[in-house]
């Protein structure tokens, strides 16, 4: 018995050691939702880019959570966040170092009424949102190019795109970093000009806390040491 007891113990340690995810089910406006939370990776030592996933999953249960949670490298080191989900679900990772620049999804803005918009593809089933003004203006409601393309917001305030798949060096000096959204290879066509992949090189050691703006409870975090 004292040995079979001291196997199982050596088993349940063994397998409490190399357990990295734990199974959560909630129900978020009526819908049943499965996410991933994880422990914290510590990659000090791989000179090689780290890898995080934003979400996983599929159609009927989409993970929205990054994989792992919290990494530790060292400064140079780079991170690099794709997205595996099977299905066209967009993330963003974004760094928001500054409140007051925090963005929204969606962005108001003026425009003449007699302004005419033509869709695209010509014939499909959309339209702008416009809400009719009284000064010969209409307010359209568009997405935020702040949050769906990558940009940098520097310590001076000014705003700068990057392309999709972006690849940026952060100096933390930055006010605001955004990847932009991005999709699994294949989805990219579902919104047009998103990306597949984002990657940072972190080169001052600090805690580096981010978001995916399109799911706010999503967040994550690099130690950089």
């Amino acid at each position: 018995m004292a040995k079979t007891s001291t196997i199982v113990s050596k088993a349940s340690i063994m397998i409490a050691a190399t357990i990295i995810t734990i199974l959560m089910i909630f129900s978020t406006n009526g819908a049943t939702e499965i996410v991933l939370a994880t422990t914290s990776s510590n990659q000090t030592q791989n000179s090689e880019p780290v890898r995080v996933a934003a979400g996983g999953g599929n159609g009927t249960a989409p993970w929205t959570i990054y994989i792992p949670q919290s990494i530790n490298i060292k400064a140079g080191q780079s991170v690099t966040w794709d997205n595996p989900t099977t299905v066209g679900e967009p993330h963003t990772v974004t760094f928001v170092r500054d409140n007051n620049t925090m963005a929204d999804v969606v962005s108001p803005l003026g425009v003449s009424n007699a302004t005419e918009f033509m869709t695209l593809p010509p014939g499909s089933n959309n339209e702008p949102i416009l809400i009719p003004g009284t000064d010969g203006t209409n307010t359209l409601i568009a997405v935020n190019a702040r949050t769906f393309n990558p940009v940098v917001i520097d310590s001076n305030g000014s705003a700068n795109f990057m392309n999709p798949n972006a690849n940026y060096t952060m100096t933390g000096t930055e006010k605001y970093v955004n990847s932009g959204w991005f999709l699994p290879q294949g989805f990219e066509q579902e919104f047009p000009g998103a990306g597949n992949t984002f990657t940072v090189t972190f080169e001052k050691p600090g805690i580096y806390p981010y978001v995916c703006i399109l799911h706010p409870w999503m967040v994550g975090s690099v130690n950089v040491q």
